[in-house]
């Protein structure tokens, strides 16, 4: 018998509240639009992300909008970071495989609490959330090369580099960048 046929399946609880020494981990409410409005409309903080910055707060009502209606799929897992009571960024999972019991993880947070170990704590929080409540076996994230504050969360929560896609990301300002890609396994994690 190989590992995954003796593995539990999956558990899946959707975005449940996790708190840590300074954060509420919570889902998302259409009312945080304006808040997260602040950092999804600066170029600087979705520099290195897929979609541009938002150019209105009802833009970023309406995105809201779609992420409450999914929460009603035990299979969303996309929190809000509350930190000092405020919303200051997010980290979700973006892809799921049951099959391959695995997921990938992306994240943003607002500039005025980079550096600060905000997003190092949100991670390593839900990392333990998808492991030990969902039962997930790898996690995994990547990012753009020069994206030096992602990856740096990534190693700081026991991510091993796993290697770097050549020219894969075209970014908005027409530069093509390398992927560096990351992963934990629940082995490694539980050490």
């Amino acid at each position: 018998m190989t590992e995954h046929e003796a593995m539990k399946p999956l558990t899946h609880h959707g975005t449940q509240q996790i708190v840590t020494e300074r954060l509420t981990l919570r889902r998302f409410t259409i009312d945080d639009y304006k808040n997260m409005f602040t950092f999804t409309s600066n170029p600087e903080v979705v520099k290195y992300l897929s979609y541009k910055p938002h150019e209105s707060p009802e833009h970023t009502r309406t995105l809201l909008e779609s992420w409450v209606k999914g929460y009603k799929s035990d299979q969303t897992y996309n929190w809000a970071i509350e930190y000092n009571g405020k919303l200051v960024g997010s980290i979700s999972v973006v892809e799921i495989d049951n099959r391959c019991f695995s997921c990938h993880l992306g994240w943003q947070l607002d500039i005025p609490y980079w550096n600060k170990g905000i997003m190092t704590e949100a991670a390593k929080a839900v990392v333990d959330y998808l492991f030990n409540k969902v039962g997930f076996d790898r996690i995994s994230s990547g990012c753009d090369t020069r994206n030096i504050g992602s990856y740096r969360v990534m190693e700081k929560i026991g991510m091993k580099h796993e290697g770097t896609l050549r020219r894969f990301y075209h970014q908005k300002d027409g530069s093509i960048g390398d992927k560096r890609l990351y992963a934990i396994l629940k082995e490694e994690w539980q050490k």
